[in-house]
């Protein structure tokens, strides 16, 4: 019973804290401002979490994972490898359409400093997401549907490209709109995988 309490009591904690992180930044959200939303006592929420950091990693981790799930699903998909590797472009690029809020958040949380502590943890996320990937492209390289690329590489192709291109858009530093620049890189990236 005291075990499913302190699961709900987490559960409310970074329910509360995922509303306010992405809609405030982490910086920007207090953690008396999550105590309040969640309906918990600050020493229930350190509890959970020792640290406001720890807390943000958590809410990272969820928001992280939803977008390589997206990413992964529209990737194996597909019965053309090309097909899925441009799926992949495409889903990241509609993640940051369809929830700005959190592409923003997961974007500046992965160039913060505060992250850096959670180095260990984050290649855990990083390493599984890159398995799922580098399981699905291994037969496709093998039979030279696919050129073949690093796993890191792949990573930053697929995703990482149109992370970057959508946080230029949203502070301002790109001469194209999102939309447009969603259209064209995936065929770019397309074009990168293709065997030569």
């Amino acid at each position: 019973m005291k075990q499913n309490r302190s699961s709900d009591t987490r559960n409310r904690i970074i329910a509360a804290a995922r509303e306010l992180f992405l809609a405030k930044g982490f910086d920007g959200a207090s953690v008396a401002e999550v105590c309040r939303s969640a309906g918990v006592s600050n020493g229930a929420l350190f509890h959970q979490f020792p640290t406001k950091e720890d807390l943000g990693f958590a809410v990272y981790t969820l928001v992280r994972r939803a977008f390589w799930d997206r990413v992964m699903a529209a990737m194996t998909a597909p019965d053309d490898p090309l097909d899925g590797v441009e799926a992949a472009v495409r889903a990241a690029f509609d993640f940051q359409r369809d929830d700005p809020g959190s592409a923003a958040f997961m974007f500046d949380v992965s160039g913060s400093k505060w992250i850096e502590a959670y180095s260990a943890q984050s290649q855990e996320v990083h390493d599984l997401v890159s398995g799922r990937g580098q399981e699905w492209a291994a037969p496709h390289i093998a039979a030279g549907r696919l050129s073949p690329v690093p796993p890191d590489v792949f990573v930053a192709l697929a995703s990482g490209a149109p992370q970057w291109m959508g946080r230029m858009c949203r502070i301002g530093m790109n001469a194209q709109p999102f939309d447009e620049i969603a259209e064209q890189m995936p065929r770019f990236v397309r074009r990168a995988f293709a065997p030569q």
